[in-house]
């Protein structure tokens, strides 16, 4: 289904709004085609389908600021038991995800990352020989209680694997890309670390090995359920997938997702969100102060309906890959925040690109913030 287009002023404000209500950050309405709120981490994360996590912290939040009330000990005991695992899923980054989503995604991304990292295992000379040796001894040492990094590093090293350098750090990402590893519960004494787990008894196994042109279209349906409206590309960019793939799969579910024209572009949503393309449709304005990395921005190679060009480089400063915490009105990026001082004295400080235009406002930001001190177990001093 092609709807007609809609016209280009109001099309930003409508994309916004409508990936605001799709990732569930709009009070009162589920993520993604959910019937009901989330009431857990495992839900959360299972609608969203991945949420990038290299700093596991602004991960956490990002589950958090959907899942009001939670806090980070109710993240930290969903990873320890399991119910939401922590690996190498796309672009060569880590990600949150469900466990029950493990084997497919690799499925789809592990054969284009082994790809991508070649030529550094040619360079660090690791061979696919290396790799499976140091698959069946990774998942012995991470089999009942888990291992640290430094405890995994060290069965490489007996069985015969140097790890100097960055050698060890992209033996562990070759093994994990084997699905036989990934992370779970804290390190004990860690806010910051955690447990590498043998993926045979951590996750329940299906019988087989996914398909993968059925796990593609699995994990694109999800994508645009939950970030919809979004383009092909935006699509392949989240899965580091080829886009031509994406579209076919894209194709395939015309039914389920339909797709609408917006300035030229060809926007892809889920049929049961149709009527958030209505003239009423208000989206909500909530006022949020998202983490780093959150999906919101960084699930879209086209971030523009987020976040106005003009901004960019404050949200990156310096495109080195780094986004930084962000205060978002009515699904707009208006400005970043930070936590300052320590201890009793740990408070939130924003840096708006306007004057907010009320005190208001200003109070609901400065509110947005509390909710993440709360979520900490910090109260702001400010």
């Amino acid at each position: 289904m092609n709807l007609a287009p809609v016209h280009a002023k109001p099309q930003r404000t409508v994309l916004a709004r409508m990936r605001l209500a799709a990732q569930g950050l709009v009070p009162g309405v589920p993520i993604a085609t959910a019937p009901t709120a989330a009431s857990t981490p495992a839900d959360v994360v299972a609608t969203m389908g991945m949420m990038q996590a290299q700093d596991l912290a602004q991960a956490c939040w990002a589950i958090g600021v959907r899942l009001p009330g939670s806090h980070l000990e109710t993240i930290h005991a969903a990873l320890a038991h399991g119910s939401v695992i922590r690996c190498w899923g796309a672009r060569g980054t880590l990600m949150l995800m469900s466990p029950q989503l493990h084997a497919a995604l690799l499925s789809v991304t592990a054969p284009r990352m082994d790809a991508a990292m070649a030529s550094i295992r040619a360079r660090e000379n690791i061979t696919e020989a290396e790799i499976g040796k140091l698959a069946a001894v990774a998942a012995d040492r991470c089999a009942d209680s888990g291992a640290t990094r430094a405890e995994l590093l060290e069965a490489f090293e007996k069985a015969g694997s140097s790890v100097t350098g960055q050698r060890g750090y992209h033996l562990i990402v070759a093994v994990s890309l084997r699905g036989v590893i990934v992370q779970g519960p804290m390190e004990p004494g860690s806010t910051t670390r955690q447990l590498f787990m043998a993926s045979t008894q951590w996750i329940t196994q299906n019988d087989g090995d996914p398909d993968p042109e059925v796990s593609l279209r699995l994990l694109v349906e999800t994508y645009i359920r939950s970030h919809g409206p979004a383009t092909a590309a935006d699509c392949a960019w989240w899965l580091g997938m080829p886009v031509l793939a994406v579209r076919a799969a894209l194709e395939a579910q015309a039914h389920e997702l339909p797709s609408r024209i917006l300035g030229g572009e060809t926007y892809y949503y889920a049929v049961e969100h149709s009527e958030r393309f209505g003239a009423n449709y208000r989206g909500g304005h909530p006022v949020l102060a998202l983490p780093g990395f959150d999906e919101l921005i960084l699930g879209y190679k086209d971030r523009w309906p987020t976040l106005d060009a003009a901004h960019t480089q404050a949200v990156t400063p310096g495109k080195n890959g780094i986004f930084l915490r962000t205060i978002v009105i009515a699904g707009h990026v208006v400005g970043t925040w930070k936590v300052e001082g320590r201890g009793a004295t740990l408070h939130g400080v924003s840096n708006l690109f306007e004057e907010p235009h009320s005190a208001t406002r200003q109070l609901e930001i400065s509110r947005a913030i509390e909710r993440y001190l709360k979520f900490r177990g910090i109260h702001d001093s400010a």
